[in-house]
């Protein structure tokens, strides 16, 4: 079989290489996560088959891509592996080489993962862990060669001196086969940890799949970690060793991922151990290491660890420090390297800001004008949705989330990803209002309402929605279905999890803030418990540059009087965390007979319940803060409950009346 059937083969067979539950999940071998009433361990996306993902390290790929990761094979030696796991034949491919890479598989597989991540995880058998292996002294034996005269033409040919080389280690192997692929050549020996190393090929004539390999068995490491600690100063951070080598070379200090995967471990391993060093980010100039710097800016962050993004001033039109080495020479990256090193000392002083940064947070602002809630009179007031925390308010019973939901299912109709977290309400209740909303669009006299929908009475006007539904919606509308014990971290997380499989920014909404659980100590108040929440919102909001839409409840002191910061429930945290807030309420609250009166409760009472029996329903949604146009607004709505409709009322004048989706 050749190559590309048996990966595909491989990747429909992946469950048969590990253990699953009755969930169908397995343990990560990489974190050591087990399935979990979050989704935590590995699992298959059903959107993609084959795609495992694992939210609690982040990991997200193929079964090969797993097994890369877990034992430090490359691609190569990884299919080898399953294949002969699975008895695939490889026509293609040597069979002594495929013969022992299987046996190697099974016989790790046995002792369990050779990755030891301090979390505990269940033994595949009683047989203890396989090893990491020691090469102090291969290194050693390396170390001695360097001088070699191929050894010093290619280090010469990539700028880097023999001098750059000695200080980290460096080393030649005139016969070197790490992976065991089967592909003996010249190699350059980078020592990462005493487990792990790299070794970059000096023959141009090996595949370039073979050319940079890491060795067989070990846990891929962050190069030249120990920079990190004591952590004075400042201290680039690249992608590959090679270009950590390079930004030395030029006078500058610098560790290397290994891969972009890795960021994650660096971030770990600064969770575990800050560093006192201003971090400058340095990634390669394509769209995977744009992507690995936005994460690691994003953690960074999140961890307060001084950084600046350095990488386009260090790289130039190159890809990556060591391409403009080799291509403009010492003296320029040497200059910009001490230039990106003086500016780290006021890492936030304005004339930088001015310089570098401000032109591109304009940009970024700018887009939020032209994403809408779809509500034409809503959008004429507020002007757009910008990367924020948004809190919309109501009492019981009066449409926030069908209103909510509505403003997600016209956003995603209009081309941006949205993320709803719905804690309270079911998948097939809020689908089954969308639908019902679509029908009535579609024909009002032929509406279905949601509870028909729910109840199983499928007509063709049902079908037609779904129809619509789909093609407008579906694809980019994600319904998360919480439970009493979702909390912030939750959220960040499958946030931060989708962004990166799908490189979107999507728009959040949860539903709703008073079931979101805390994550501050028992013995603090509802008040404070809710505080911390909206602060630890308004974090993932500005880390993640997104719009975050919570749904909050109001006092039901409040339920007779106009929407107001007051009637918000613990509005403390609320009032000045929030970018945005708005207040739904019955348009009847701002008449003056009775409310403009004292007392008159029963009368008041009788109006709200004669309000809310109306079809339509006559709401007003009230602007009370709004930190990106005009302060305090309102704009007015006609709800139909039984088909979770809200359309701008028919006393608001536009040209551009509201769309069908």
């Amino acid at each position: 079989m050749n190559r590309d059937l048996a990966k595909e083969e491989i990747k429909k067979s992946w469950r048969q290489l590990y253990p699953a539950d009755k969930k169908g999940g397995i343990v990560c071998p990489i974190c050591g996560s087990g399935s979990g009433p979050h989704g935590t361990g590995i699992n298959e996306d059903p959107k993609r088959p084959g795609q495992l993902h694992c939210f609690s390290c982040g990991f997200d790929g193929d079964i090969l891509s797993l097994i890369q990761q877990e034992r430090g094979l490359d691609f190569r030696a990884a299919l080898e592996a399953a294949a002969g796991e699975l008895s695939i034949p490889l026509d293609d491919l040597p069979g002594p080489a495929r013969s022992t890479a299987a046996q190697d598989f099974k016989e790790a597989a046995a002792e369990g993962p050779t990755v030891d991540t301090g979390k505990p995880r269940p033994a595949r058998s009683e047989a203890a862990p396989a090893a990491q292996p020691d090469n102090t002294a291969y290194y050693e034996q390396c170390r001695a060669r360097l001088e070699d005269p191929a050894a010093v033409t290619y280090l010469k040919a990539r700028g880097i001196s023999i001098a750059a080389a000695q200080y980290c280690g460096i080393g030649f192997d005139p016969a070197a086969d790490p992976a065991r692929s089967g592909h003996k050549s010249a190699r350059i020996i980078i020592p990462v940890t005493k487990a792990h190393y790299v070794a970059r090929s000096i023959d141009p004539a090996t595949p370039k799949q073979y050319a940079k390999l890491n060795n067989k068995g070990a846990e891929i490491g962050i190069f030249n970690a120990a920079a990190l600690y004591p952590g004075a100063g400042v201290l680039f951070v690249t992608e590959g060793a090679i270009d950590a080598l390079s930004i030395i070379e030029a006078g500058g200090e610098a560790v290397a991922l290994n891969s972009t995967s890795n960021a994650e471990k660096l971030l770990k391993m600064l969770e575990a151990k800050p560093t006192g060093a201003t971090l400058l980010l340095c990634l390669d100039n394509d769209e995977p290491g744009r992507k690995a710097a936005r994460l690691l800016s994003e953690g960074l962050q999140r961890l307060n660890i001084s950084y600046q993004n350095c990488g386009p001033d260090i790289c130039g039109q190159y890809k990556d420090p060591n391409e403009r080495l080799t291509a403009q020479g010492w003296k320029a990256l040497n200059a910009a390297v001490m230039e990106a090193t003086a500016r780290a000392a006021r890492p936030d002083n304005t004339s930088f800001y001015l310089d570098a940064l401000m032109q591109g947070e304009i940009e970024k602002f700018k887009e939020g004008r032209d994403r809408k809630t779809g509500f034409a009179n809503l959008d004429k007031e507020a002007g757009g949705l910008y990367p924020g925390l948004y809190v919309l308010a109501a009492i019981s019973s009066l449409g926030k989330t069908s209103f909510a939901l509505q403003i997600a299912d016209q956003i995603a109709a209009a081309g941006t990803d949205v993320i709803f977290f719905s804690l309270e309400q079911s998948r097939l209740e809020l689908v089954s209002k969308s639908l019902a909303r679509l029908t009535y669009q579609a024909d009002p006299a032929h509406a279905v309402t949601a509870l028909k929908i729910r109840q199983g009475y499928i007509f063709d006007e049902t079908l037609d929605a779904i129809a619509d539904y789909k093609r407008d919606i579906g694809e980019r509308l994600s319904i998360v279905e919480g439970n009493f014990s979702c909390n912030v971290s939750f959220i960040r997380e499958y946030t931060r999890q989708y962004m990166q499989r799908t490189g979107t920014k999507p728009v959040i909404f949860i539903d709703y803030l008073q079931i979101l659980q805390g994550e501050g100590e028992k013995r603090q108040s509802s008040k404070e418990l809710i505080d911390t929440t909206i602060t630890e919102l308004k974090r993932i909001s500005r880390e993640l540059d997104l719009t975050v839409f919570v749904i909050s409840s109001l006092n039901r002191m409040n339920y007779l009087t106009p929407v107001s910061f007051e009637a918000l429930k613990e509005s403390g945290s609320i009032e000045y965390s929030a970018d945005v807030i708005y207040g739904l309420q019955l348009r009847c609250i701002n008449q003056d007979n009775p409310f403009g009166k004292e007392g008159k409760l029963k009368e008041k009472r009788e109006k709200i319940r004669e309000a809310k029996a109306a079809t339509p329903r006559e709401i007003e949604l009230l602007c009370l803060k709004n930190r990106y146009g005009i302060s305090s607004f309102s704009c007015y709505f006609d709800y139909y409950p039984a088909n979770d409709l809200f359309r701008p009322a028919t006393d608001f004048e536009t040209e551009q009346p509201q769309a069908r989706l």
